[in-house]
């Protein structure tokens, strides 16, 4: 987003720019005895005591000193010819343009008490509040309400409030006044009194939500228009207007579109104010399109970058959280949003303790910041510091004592860490004191869906829905739980499946028995068994299956532990794919075990290491020479960036080499140490601590320390694999000599070739492919079954091989290999009747009557579907 355009600015338009690159002392001290009007000039542009200028010119200056002095390095904005000799309004247009410190210096040549207004917005946008302070004096309301404004944005709200209501009294039809104290006192905790300020937009004779309705072009100010549409939204919100109306979001939202379509094209914080109404209502995608036309409008819009950036940080997008940090710090380096943003983003990615760095800063500048006191509390929380974190939320108790904000920041953090008890205990205290905001009944609705209690989320979320009926998020939670309502279910001994008994019926017939099989395999290794029982959730669609998992319409995976529950899409080609739901329903139920065993607080990596290596299945063929690459070219993960992999990948081999890795550390341990390592290894996770702390109580040397053993272990298993550069030659010519000889129908010789290129490269799918197609071709049956073993063991989605390996150990009589093999035919894809009837054969021969009644009761299911077009 908008990042060519900021990665496009040249640092060659300005003839300070060397003094902001390259600022040495000598640099200085070359250009102090000729340049003395340099600095006076650089305080009358800012403002500042010549005094001041004298003890900048006889030192070294740091960049972020002279920064607020020199204009944008960029080009000016277009100026139409009735401007170019008004200083005034060529100011106005650079500061739309977000080119504040160049607007200040055309400012630097108009009469102070002219130039008030554009002079103090400009300041105000770089971060300079006392500055604007002292020039915002006078009568004029305008000038008023920007002090007010600018008392707010100090987090001074007592003030604010005071000094807008004796605003107010002075000028009752003022538009920006009405809203500015509404929003003050909103932001105050006074939700009662800002219901009432908003009240005056729909009362007679102002009404502008019925005037807009009945004629809405008599409407011709963007800036009015935006106020409007902003305190009927937090009216209708705090009022439970939504409810029983069911144009009225509509009828808000048109109001910015049409601020920014109809009335200025160039009023960009219409686009703001539209971008902020989707986040409201939970359709990121509309907010993040409506920054993008405002920033491209003015690329240094603080508002517009934060929001954009709290976006990019909760999908996990670490990068574009960082950039628009920067991005802020370019207009205000001291910006108390950026470094909620950069906490945000630490607390994301897991680093609490960097993130209360951040944000105990922000309280030496805002003592009762109350979005860093949660933050904090949810920081202190995940290092389970209990009376710390209380410490943070009793501190914004006393700052304001009726605000939900705190303690739902502290909730989100918690229910991220799914550390569901106490994150309900937050969500409901914030609940209490802000029945009407959105976010806090979604938050727990998910945190209720997440931990199994899907009775208990349905009355949270039409909750919600009743407040506000237009959130994405709460309709897709709400259709979703419509949908498992009508969900069959079948339960065992440890076990809840449910499914869609329309879709999918043939799923009670092999789930449970096969997740009553693994249950005391998959808990004795892991020493612990989940106190209640665990719910298989299997969706008849991918979307559904990712609102489950995350409340969005689409994840790129078919499974999800969150705990609790474990959420499939079905193993069905018209659901996004056949897949060997057996494998993955035991590498998501390790999860469940893992996350009970550690109280939820293992890290991403080390359970997905644990789940792979808990299939006991070889490594797959195409992460072969992706970890010969990784491995050969220094390019693991150190251990400390091992999650963030997995949850935002930079590249999009990213995912699938954190996999593989996770899974060879947990084996490395395995074999070095054994497995108690790794079940101590978990118990170091759940008690809290870090990773060198863990580490080092487990193996004796920290994280960076351990990474370069297991590099050096790494580094020698793939010596055999024969990807270096002598045995690939070698292997191009060997592959060319095997299919010149298949193709002169050599069966025999060619079968030979094959085998030495499988012994120079023992972990590649070719060799064994052709060998299968050979061997079967030579009906050497016993060396067929060896090659089809190999590539069935690897095999995830398709159950050719596995299928024509129970086929051949049925002809041979091995009659429970070809048990063992048609039943995994049937695990790989349940639809695939050829694949039933390969089973009911050999449950036949081996005279198992309950297993060939199943097989010709599920055969007939799925001839059934086929005929009436239910399935594919």
């Amino acid at each position: 987003m908008h990042s060519d355009q900021r990665n496009s600015i040249k640092f060659n338009s300005n003839p300070f720019d060397f003094i902001r690159v390259h600022p040495p002392s000598y640099l200085w001290q070359g250009f102090v005895s000729a340049s003395l009007c340099l600095g006076v000039a650089l305080a009358l542009i800012s403002q500042v005591s010549v005094a001041r200028a004298d003890s900048l010119l006889s030192r070294s200056i740091p960049d972020k000193w002279v920064e607020p002095f020199l204009p944008e390095d960029e080009p000016e904005p277009f100026y139409p010819d009735y401007v170019k000799n008004d200083p005034l309004a060529k100011a106005e247009i650079q500061i739309n343009a977000g080119q504040y410190r160049r607007a200040l210096m055309t400012l630097s040549i108009v009469d102070p008490a002219k130039s008030r207004l554009p002079r103090a917005r400009a300041l105000i946008a770089l971060g300079r509040f006392d500055e604007a302070m002292s020039i915002l004096t006078g009568d004029d309301p305008q000038i008023q309400i920007l002090r007010a404004d600018l008392l707010g944005k100090m987090e001074r709200y007592s003030d604010a409030i005071a000094l807008l209501r004796k605003i107010v009294l002075a000028n009752p039809q003022s538009v920006a006044a009405h809203y500015e104290l509404g929003w003050y006192l909103q932001q105050s905790g006074d939700y009662d009194g800002a219901a009432r300020a908003y009240q005056w937009f729909v009362d007679q004779p102002q009404d502008d939500l019925s005037r807009w309705r009945s004629a809405p072009h008599q409407f011709n100010d963007a800036e009015e228009a935006v106020y409007i549409g902003k305190a009927l939204d937090g009216w209708a919100m705090l009022s439970g207007a939504y409810v029983g109306d069911a144009n009225l979001a509509n009828t808000i939202l048109s109001i910015f579109t049409s601020a920014y379509n109809r009335i200025d094209t160039e009023y960009y914080p219409a686009h703001v104010a539209a971008a902020e109404y989707f986040v409201a209502h939970d359709d990121d995608d509309q907010a993040l399109d409506e920054l993008n036309q405002a920033l491209g409008h003015n690329p240094h819009d603080v508002e517009a970058l934060a929001l954009a950036g709290k976006i990019a940080v909760e999908s996990f997008n670490f990068a574009a959280g960082e950039e628009e940090v920067a991005a802020i710090r370019d207009v205000d380096p001291d910006s108390i949003a950026a470094d909620l943003l950069q906490a945000r983003n630490l607390l994301q990615q897991r680093r609490p303790d960097e993130a209360l760095d951040v944000l105990n800063s922000i309280l030496t500048r805002r003592p009762n910041n109350l979005q860093a006191l949660g933050l904090i509390a949810g920081a202190q929380a995940l290092l389970l510091h209990d009376a710390e974190m209380k410490a943070a939320l009793a501190r914004a108790d006393a700052a304001q004592p009726a605000s939900p904000v705190a303690y739902f920041e502290a909730a989100e953090q918690l229910s991220a860490m799914r550390q569901y008890s106490q994150a309900e205990g937050m969500y409901k205290i914030a609940l209490a004191r802000a029945p009407w905001w959105t976010a806090v009944r979604n938050g727990m609705g998910l945190l209720e869906t997440q931990s199994g209690d899907e009775a208990k989320a349905r009355v949270v979320l039409e909750a919600a829905h009743a407040v506000d009926p237009f959130s994405v998020r709460t309709t897709n939670y709400l259709k979703l739980l419509d949908m498992m309502d009508g969900f069959a279910k079948k339960e065992s001994a440890h076990f809840i499946v449910t499914y869609d008994a329309t879709q999918d019926p043939v799923i009670p017939e092999y789930f449970s028995d096969y997740l009553e099989g693994i249950y005391k395999d998959v808990c004795g290794d892991f020493h612990y068994e989940p106190k209640v029982k665990t719910l298989i959730e299997v969706f008849p669609t991918h979307d559904a299956f990712s609102v489950r998992t995350t409340g969005a319409p689409w994840i790129a995976t078919v499974g999800a532990s969150t705990g609790r529950v474990i959420a499939l899409t079905a193993p069905r080609e018209s659901a996004g794919g056949t897949f060997n739901w057996a494998r993955v329903v035991r590498h998501e139920f390790t999860h469940t075990v893992t996350l009970g065993a550690t109280d939820n607080r293992i890290a991403h990596w080390f359970t997905e290491g644990l789940a792979v290596w808990e299939e006991h299945s070889p490594i797959p063929w195409e992460w072969v020479p992706m970890m010969y690459d990784a491995v050969s070219h220094d390019k693991l993960f150190p251990i400390e960036n091992l999650t963030w992999a997995f949850i935002r990948p930079r590249e999009p081999i990213d995912r699938q080499l954190a996999y593989a890795e996770s899974y060879w550390i947990v084996t490395y341990i395995e074999q070095k140490y054994g497995h108690d390592a790794n079940l101590e290894l978990m118990e170091q996770e759940k008690l809290g601590h870090d990773l060198d702390d863990s580490f080092t109580a487990v193996f004796h040397e920290n994280a960076d320390a351990f990474f370069k053993e297991f590099d050096a272990w790494a580094k020698k298993q793939i010596a055999g694999w024969g990807y270096d550069k002598a045995s690939s030659e070698k292997y191009k010519q060997l592959v060319s000599e095997g299919e010149s000889l298949t193709q002169s129908e050599d069966y025999a010789g060619a079968a030979d070739k094959w085998r030495q290129i499988a012994l120079l490269r023992p972990m590649d799918m070719l060799p064994h492919y052709k060998l299968m197609g050979l061997y079967l071709q030579l009906e050497d049956w016993d060396k067929a079954e060896e090659q089809l073993e190999a590539l069935s063991a690897v095999e995830l989605k398709d159950n050719r091989y596995v299928k024509v390996l129970a086929r051949l150990y049925l002809k041979n009589g091995k009659l429970d290999l070809a048990r063992q093999r048609a039943l995994k035919a049937v695990y790989i894809n349940p639809y695939d009747v050829a694949a039933h009837e390969v089973l009911e054969k050999v449950d036949s021969k081996l005279g198992d009557a309950a297993g060939v009644a199943r097989e010709q009761r599920v055969i007939d299911i799925l001839n059934n579907l086929s005929s009436n077009g239910t399935n594919e």
